[in-house]
């Protein structure tokens, strides 16, 4: 059932879906379909990582419920056309955990070539439609935050093989501190 709702997230994004987020990103859409499973992955990885918390549940539970409370009644096309990335920061932090936003978007825009503003965008976009769908579909199964969690878990684990095994690293690849102050300088002044 885990690795049915993995590819029932994935799917969630047909069509009209990645060409609206695409056109909105400047991407084409089978760009953004191949991050599609990378950005459903981390949030699985990341929801699993709460999930092992004490009070991971109730953790879990007010994420879904900011995220439903955002997305309203919008279906999931009428969201990605709509959804304002920057008001995704504590939700991809709380899914980032101890590493930072900005690594893992760097990390990203390393493994698929994007450029870090793209990829930021994307996580900022996609992600809150990623659980919120997430959160639909465990309410339309009858999940409580225990159900769901025990989903996650089962979830991220059907997540090896798929083709984004390096998840862990994407997300526990945390930058040293010359890394820090090399982003740090080139935020502040630009250049590479």
């Amino acid at each position: 059932m885990a690795g049915n709702m993995i590819e029932d997230l994935v799917n969630s994004f047909g069509g009209p879906v990645l060409e609206d987020l695409g056109k909105r990103l400047g991407l084409p859409a089978d760009t953004v379909k191949g991050a599609i499973p990378v950005v459903t992955g981390l949030a699985v990885a990341g929801l699993n990582r709460i999930a092992k918390q004490p009070g991971g549940s109730d953790q879990i539970a007010n994420l879904f419920k900011g995220v439903g409370d955002r997305m309203g009644d919008r279906d999931l096309d009428t969201f990605v056309k709509e959804a304002d990335p920057a008001k995704s920061a504590e939700l991809l932090q709380a899914l980032a955990g101890s590493n930072s936003v900005e690594n893992i978007t760097a990390n990203l825009a390393k493994k698929t070539g994007l450029s870090t503003d793209s990829v930021g965008q994307l996580l900022g976009v996609a992600m809150p439609a990623v659980v919120g769908t997430m959160d639909k579909m465990a309410k339309e199964q009858g999940l409580d935050a225990t159900g769901v969690t025990d989903l996650i878990e089962q979830g991220a684990s059907a997540l090896q093989g798929k083709g984004i095994d390096d998840l862990d690293t994407l997300m526990d690849n945390v930058p040293g501190i010359s890394d820090d102050i090399k982003r740090g300088i080139k935020k502040l002044f630009g250049g590479s």
